[in-house]
Parts: C-alpha cells; structure tokens; sequence
C-alpha cells in the first residue's frame, strides 16, 4: 500500500460533550495526539484551529448534544480530522455558500476557515440530524 487511505489509522477518537467548556479539552487532547505522533508544528496549529472551528459549530449548531472528533494519521505527512455532530438546522450548506452573510457578519466563517487550511473537506449527513465535517490536512509544502 502506498500513503493511500487505506494506510492511515485512528489515533484518537472521543465524545464530548456540547457545551463552549468542553472544546479547550478537544482542542488539547488533539494537540497532545499530534505531539505524540511526531505531527510537525504547522500541521498541529492548523489541525488545532480546524478543530475548533468544526467543534464551536457542533455545539452552536446543537447546544447539549455531544459532538465526536476522530483523528486518523497516514503516514505522518497527512490526516483527518472528523467531527460528527447532531444538528437541528437541517443539511449542511453546500460549498458554494460558505463564508458570513456580508463582509461585516459576526458568524459564518468557520467552514470557510477550515476549507482554507484544509486540502480538502467533506461535509456529509449521513442520517436525519447527523452532520460528519471531514478535513484533511497536509504538511505546507504538499498543499
């Protein structure tokens, strides 16, 4: 096999609960994962700020609900993160539309954000109320 998905494994996979407390502990426990694997330092930032992003629209988007971060390493030049979540908004925005309302909006930039530090993202509802936001990152110079 050959870099390919099919090689990379789960390191790190964990429910929180969906309240703005729990996501600092996300956010470290990730970091933590990163740095025990050998993640250099670009891609741990970018996969720390990917995460919270995905993690603060979990919980905005269904308050009390937990949320599930999954981490998959590849062969330490790549990974994935996933965070599956409940909401009540419906379906996921399609792509075209991400990004705030106008210039001046408070809100609506994170799946623009994490389209931004992530060769790709997949954003997926696999079931009535389920959303699964799936971003992999690569080392810089490979992006």
């Amino acid at each position: 096999m050959t870099g390919g998905r099919r090689d990379r494994r789960v390191v790190l996979q964990r429910e929180y609960q969906g309240v703005t407390g729990t996501l600092r502990a996300a956010r470290n426990d990730l970091v933590d994962c990163l740095e025990v694997h050998g993640i250099d330092q670009d891609l741990r930032d970018r996969a720390q700020l990917v995460l919270s992003e995905l993690a603060t629209n979990a919980v905005e988007a269904s308050p009390g609900s937990p949320f599930v971060v999954r981490l998959s390493i590849g062969d330490g030049r790549s990974l994935v993160l996933e965070v599956t979540s409940r909401t009540d908004a419906g379906t996921p925005p399609p792509r075209e539309i991400w990004g705030p309302a106008t210039s001046l909006a408070a809100r609506g930039r994170g799946l623009l954000i994490v389209g931004s530090l992530s060769a790709e993202v997949d954003v997926d509802q696999p079931a009535a109320g389920t959303v699964v936001v799936k971003a992999t990152l690569r080392l810089a110079a490979e992006v």
